[in-house]
């Protein structure tokens, strides 16, 4: 129960988050909202059926895309919380690269493996990927961990998009 909770936490805080967040920086309202249909669409008919696999097709390929560099820099992002939290920054880095192809998202499988390494614990979707090593066990202190890795990362992740705005604002609106 645990490893889901962390697993799903990790995805959505990009999907839901971080992403939009970043959008909004680098393109305003209309960014994040472009972001929004786009990763809707791909949670909506991203492969699911063989009546979608059109439109999944794309969908899916889009978001994969435009979450690109948001999810490695997610992953990064993890790895300093965890240094600034105290808890295994090295392991972090470690368990990110060497996992992050195991499951069956381009991108997700980078801050699951951060946080699995920052943790010290090992995430587990059966059937589909484990991440990580069982150095310690998953308690519910790990999950508050975690919880706090989110936390810190998305005030890093905001002070980034506050960093992006300016610059945005001085040099794209500039008067002529």
């Amino acid at each position: 129960m645990g490893s889901a909770v962390i697993e799903s936490m990790s995805e959505n805080l990009i999907d839901f988050k971080l992403s939009p967040m970043m959008s909004f920086a680098l393109f305003g309202v209309t960014g994040a909202i472009v972001f929004r249909v786009i990763n809707t669409l791909d949670g909506m008919v991203g492969f699911k059926t063989k009546e979608h696999i059109n439109t999944g097709w794309f969908s899916a390929n889009l978001d994969n895309v435009v979450n690109f560099i948001p999810t490695r820099l997610t992953a990064l992002l993890m790895i300093v919380a965890a240094a600034m939290l105290r808890m295994d920054a090295k392991n972090a880095w470690r368990i990110a690269r060497r996992d992050h192809r195991k499951t069956p998202s381009r991108n997700h499988g980078w801050p699951m493996g951060a946080v699995a390494g920052a943790l010290r614990i090992q995430l587990e979707k059966p059937g589909q990927y484990i991440l990580g090593d069982a150095l310690e066990p998953l308690t519910g202190k790990k999950v508050l961990g975690a919880l706090r890795i989110r936390d810190v990362t998305i005030v890093l992740w905001g002070l980034i998009c506050v960093a992006v705005i300016v610059l945005v604002r001085l040099f794209w609106f500039t008067p002529i």
